[in-house]
């Protein structure tokens, strides 16, 4: 949109562009409302609808987008982590366990913790988000791309990280954009608290920093038949 120029209602513009809209994918579409002035919220808003008025569907046209990212992630995945998180609000103190259970990563949280708020679902998305962090060191550490990410945790809201529709999901969808940043494959896995060993390194004294493990260790290969069982 040029200087002087009477600003084209969402309406028009899509009108004006349609058959060059229709060719356009989720990148192309976003690239071009910010182009004409449609980048505020309100704005995009009305974009959007006047898209979707036109017989294309922005949203659908995302939600199958990322799907496709993740899905070529996990097919670009040969290894695996598996890890239990877990946080508790009164003792300002969470918890990272491996999949035997071992202590890999625990203590207080950082009076400059960004995410915990001394509120315990904000300690439960601290924990987790670590844990997504952790993942990523140990790709960087066998030598990876992406890797697969198996969080299990007692908090149960947090499993709606794994809805891929942008408009689910609530809080916890921080926590997926947070493994989407980090090229992480997240699946996230309720248990009961009673069996998370997490749980216990939320009440007991003493740390460990995430660098006193051997991170190439936590890592597993995912076997062939599995990674084509994910696929199918």
């Amino acid at each position: 949109m040029t200087n002087g120029t009477k600003k084209q209602t969402a309406k028009q513009l899509v009108a004006d562009h349609l058959e060059q809209l229709r060719t356009l994918d989720c990148a192309g579409l976003t690239a071009f409302g910010k182009e004409h002035g449609y980048d505020s919220r309100a704005g995009f808003a009305s974009y959007k609808k006047a898209l979707l008025a036109a017989g294309i569907d922005y949203d659908a046209i995302r939600e199958t987008h990322r799907e496709e990212q993740r899905e070529q992630r996990l097919s670009a995945c040969t290894h695996q982590i598996i890890l239990f998180s877990d946080a508790k609000s009164r003792t300002e103190r969470f918890g990272i366990a491996d999949a035997a259970g071992n202590p890999v990563w625990f203590g207080r949280f950082f009076d400059d913790d960004r995410d915990f708020n001394g509120e315990q679902s904000s300690g439960e998305m601290a924990a987790a988000k670590k844990a997504v962090w952790l993942a990523s060191q140990v790709a960087k550490a066998i030598g990876a791309r992406t890797i697969r990410l198996r969080l299990k945790v007692d908090a149960e809201w947090l499993t709606w990280a794994n809805a891929t529709d942008e408009k689910v999901g609530g809080k916890a969808r921080a926590l997926r954009q947070a493994a989407e940043r980090l090229n992480v494959v997240l699946e996230v896995e309720h248990v009961a608290g009673a069996t998370n060993p997490a749980d216990k390194l939320t009440v007991c004294s003493g740390f460990k920093k995430w660098q006193d493990n051997d991170l190439r260790a936590l890592a597993e290969p995912i076997a062939a038949s599995e990674s084509e069982a994910g696929d199918a």
